[in-house]
């Protein structure tokens, strides 16, 4: 991603607008330039728009004001593409799978986002989120095919049942 999984890891703040406690899912999207059109939302179902689509997790940890390592693992329903700036990927050879690890600061949050790529699959996207060697939550995203330009909400888009294990 940005690839689906990530064109970029869009981090600080994209889910400033979210829930304060918890564990959850968001979505929001950008326009040709860059400028927020819709989200962040709290939710799961994520449009194939490359670059313009991005989506992420927030987790609630107890561990405040220190440095925790952070592994993130990434399973995608298809090969594709992970892209990803100042930090390493390590990728399944068939490339469906990728894991960043990080050691990071955390005020009792920690979060993170990507972008959609061109060569990002439709179907569901697993995220696993791994702090200090213990898996704390697992994200399922659904990746859907929509028309550009077509009207949509992000909070109102569903999941096809064909996904998401039914």
């Amino acid at each position: 991603m940005t690839g689906w999984a990530i064109a970029c890891l869009v981090t600080p703040a994209l889910a400033d607008s979210a829930p304060a406690t918890g564990n959850f899912p968001f979505v929001e999207v950008r326009d040709e330039h860059g400028s927020l059109v819709q989200g962040p939302v709290t939710n799961n179902v994520v449009p194939l728009w490359p670059v313009r689509s991005c989506f992420g997790w927030v987790v609630t940890v107890p561990q405040r004001n220190r440095f925790v390592e952070l592994v993130e693992v990434q399973k995608m329903p298809a090969p594709t593409r992970f892209d990803g700036g100042g930090f390493t990927i390590n990728e399944t050879q068939d490339t469906t799978t990728a894991t960043r690890r990080d050691y990071v600061g955390n005020d009792g949050r920690l979060e993170s986002a990507w972008c959609v790529n061109d060569a990002d699959p439709e179907g569901e996207v697993v995220f696993e989120v791994h702090v200090e060697g213990r898996l704390v939550a697992e994200f399922k995203f659904c990746a859907v095919r929509l028309p550009a330009g077509s009207p949509f909400q992000l909070g109102e888009l569903t999941c096809p049942q064909k996904f998401m294990g039914s």
